[in-house]
């Protein structure tokens, strides 16, 4: 059987295959990463000069998808408010605030913001978003090769790959990740990728949630502006 044969009858679009076993959840980062990452957003969550969050009315129940929505209707400065209003000092919530801060040219709330930003690209998961969402090009080469240098995990380099424009670059991607974690790949297959007959796997849901969310979040904000932002919160 040659690869693409394999890859086809992991994907569930060949002959009928076994059930897999269930995979364990997705280990915790190395503890050398996220002992640095922890310390580093610990430092950047206690700074004095944070923007104040106190003197903005609290709104009950407001997501990131409600900002987003916001910035899709042109209510750009709605969309600030709300991500104000439920930043807590860290997360995917904490960098859309950031890109939008620095979109407006918004130097006063920018600044301190920067570090946070910077704990969160500390390690790769952030970084290969902000790539996913880019799709291609240098930036997106540039941040695929940080997060290879930050020991990103093998599933999450190849799902990356596996959104390549390129046909065969996305087959070849798509391959890696059958190799690394078939609910996974299946999964990819069926929801990014839309393949005829591919199913989704619910043993790989909440792996594929967790880092999609933050991948569709930034591509709908604008990826390159939260590329510029975490580019420059590596330099600072």
């Amino acid at each position: 059987m040659g690869i693409f044969d394999k890859a086809r009858q992991l994907l569930g679009l060949g002959a009928t295959r076994e059930d897999d076993e269930d995979d364990d959840a997705l280990p915790p980062p190395a503890p050398a990463v996220a002992d640095a990452r922890g310390e580093r957003l610990a430092k950047a969550r206690g700074r004095k000069d944070r923007p104040p969050l106190e003197d903005i009315p609290p709104e009950q129940g407001q997501t990131i998808e409600d900002a987003l929505a916001a910035r899709e209707a042109g209510d750009r400065p709605g969309a600030r408010k709300i991500l104000a209003t439920i930043d807590r000092g860290g997360g995917l919530r904490t960098v859309l605030r950031a890109a939008a801060a620095l979109e407006d040219g918004d130097e006063p709330e920018l600044r301190p913001l920067l570090p946070l930003v910077a704990a969160e690209a500390a390690g790769w998961r952030l970084i290969l978003q902000v790539a996913a969402a880019l799709g291609e090009g240098p930036a997106a080469a540039r941040l695929v090769d940080a997060a290879t240098a930050e020991k990103a995990p093998a599933w999450a380099l190849a799902w990356t790959r596996a959104m390549a424009a390129d046909d065969a670059a996305r087959r070849e991607g798509l391959v890696e990740l059958l190799f690394a974690d078939a609910p996974l790949a299946r999964t990819v297959a069926a929801r990014d990728l839309a393949i005829p007959g591919a199913v989704a796997d619910s043993t790989a849901a909440t792996r594929y949630a967790a880092f999609a969310h933050g991948r569709d979040s930034i591509r709908r904000f604008g990826a390159p502006a939260v590329a510029e932002l975490v580019e420059r919160a590596v330099r600072a």
